[in-house]
């Protein structure tokens, strides 16, 4: 039977249900068990992230469920990708959970079964692929040509959780956390959120920034307002 996710039920019915709790690192290069599993994100949040030699998160992109993620890797291993290329592809990224998440686990041995054999798959996996990368140039483009103040409106609605009819960001998106994934310095985003704050697109309640203004914070991104 079908599910509301329709294409990922290849999940449902191969994966494994998992609840992982916040800041858990579910996939490590270098962690063969992890290496060799790919998810479905049902709900929650995770960085796609690395760590500098001081110990300093990076992170590169959040992914918000639901959506497949971890499968990189193996994708590259299936297809022989060093054959094609010539070179090892190495990486050094880990994924992290930022909030609770529910997640279906697939083994490695049902993923590249599938490939050979199951043409949906294929297309849905061709599908993440291409969208996956679509999302990180995206990304760093932004990171790029858009202002700071521009870049944290995108993603104050880019991350909202709607619950009771309110839109809320998740507690740990802290204002270091938001630093981390835009590049900037935590007093800058204190200072955007504080003007937002005045202007009535946001404000704070028990500890959680609430969306407001969803259509004003909308329109400064379409205009590029630069907030001083």
């Amino acid at each position: 039977m079908e599910t509301k996710y329709g294409v990922f039920d290849c999940f449902f019915t191969y994966g494994e249900r998992i609840v992982v709790e916040k800041n858990k690192i579910i996939y490590a290069p270098d962690n063969k068990a992890q290496s060799d599993s790919l998810y479905f994100l049902e709900s929650g949040l995770v960085a796609l992230m690395s760590y500098s030699r001081g110990g300093e998160e990076r992170v590169y992109l959040y992914m918000k469920g639901p959506r497949i993620i971890s499968f990189m890797s193996l994708l590259l291993d299936a297809t022989n990708c060093q054959e094609i290329t010539g070179n090892a592809i190495p990486s050094h990224l880990v994924q992290m959970t930022k909030t609770r998440c529910v997640l279906y686990r697939m083994q490695g041995s049902v993923f590249r079964r599938l490939l050979d054999e199951d043409l949906k798959f294929n297309r849905l996996m061709l599908q993440a692929t291409a969208s996956n990368f679509q999302e990180v140039l995206s990304h760093f483009q932004q990171a790029l040509e858009d202002s700071a103040s521009v870049r944290l409106c995108r993603l104050l609605l880019d991350f909202y959780i709607t619950r009771d009819g309110k839109k809320f960001l998740p507690k740990t998106m802290s204002f270091l956390e938001m630093s981390k994934y835009l590049g900037t310095h935590p007093v800058t985003v204190s200072r955007i959120v504080a003007i937002l704050k005045k202007e009535g697109c946001i404000a704070k309640e028990q500890g959680y920034v609430v969306i407001r203004d969803e259509n004003r914070l909308q329109e400064m991104i379409e205009n590029g307002i630069d907030i001083k």
